[in-house]
Formats: structure tokens, C-alpha cells, sequence
């Protein structure tokens, strides 16, 4: 799988609150350069926001095992927390990365709300 060549710009995590939950959305790079931000923030959000996180990585150009490995501990701190985090809008070379850590990954960041119903 190739993965895509059009650069989103520099690393940027935001995040906002949707329903019960917390949307992060991430964009750029996620490398060992911003891994620690990336970490940081996430274990802000879910020790002082909501332990129920999707992070949106529509606009991930780059993660690499230092990306994953933050996915994994905030993975694992959201479930201290009686919570859970789920993945979101990722494109197929990104699920291929991501699914030997079986974290929940959605298509769409829709689908990933606890809200979500799928049509009749």
C-alpha cells in the first residue's frame, strides 16, 4: 500500500468535545519529534476532559512506531480511566499499521461516535 504524497502541513492536535466523548483530531506527522506532544496531549485529555477518545487521523500524512506506540499507552490509560479510545478516518496504509495493536479502528469518524446508528 503506498501511502499518500500530499503533505497536510506540520503536526497539529486539537481537540474538541462531541456528545460523551472527545474528538482529537490530528494532522501532519507523528514521529518521534512530536510523538511527545502527541503523548502529552492525549494524556491531558483524557485524565482531565473525558476517558472516551476518538482520535481523527484524516489528515495524518505520516505515523510512524513512535506515533503507534502513543496510540497504544493513551489506548491503555483510557481504560485505567473506565474509558476507551477508538481510531478513526484512517486511510488503509495507516489501518494496516495500526490494526496488529488491535485498537478500535473506524472508516469514518461518524461511525466511531458512541451516537453513531447505522441506518435501517
Amino acid at each position: 500500500m503506498t501511502r499518500p504524497v500530499d503533505a497536510s502541513g506540520p503536526f497539529v492536535c486539537t481537540w474538541s468535545a462531541v456528545g460523551g466523548c472527545v474528538v482529537v483530531k490530528v494532522a501532519g506527522t507523528v514521529d518521534e519529534s512530536t510523538a511527545v506532544a502527541f503523548a502529552d496531549e492525549l494524556r491531558r485529555v483524557i485524565t482531565t476532559k473525558a476517558s472516551t477518545v476518538v482520535v481523527d487521523v484524516r489528515r495524518v500524512r505520516e505515523l510512524d512506531p513512535a506515533g503507534v506506540d502513543v496510540l497504544v499507552a493513551a489506548e491503555a490509560l483510557a481504560s485505567e480511566h473506565d474509558g476507551w479510545l477508538r481510531v478513526a478516518g484512517g486511510q488503509p496504509w495507516l489501518h494496516e499499521l495500526l490494526e496488529p495493536h488491535q485498537l478500535r479502528l473506524y472508516p469514518e469518524l461518524v461511525q466511531a461516535l458512541p451516537s453513531y446508528r447505522p441506518a435501517p
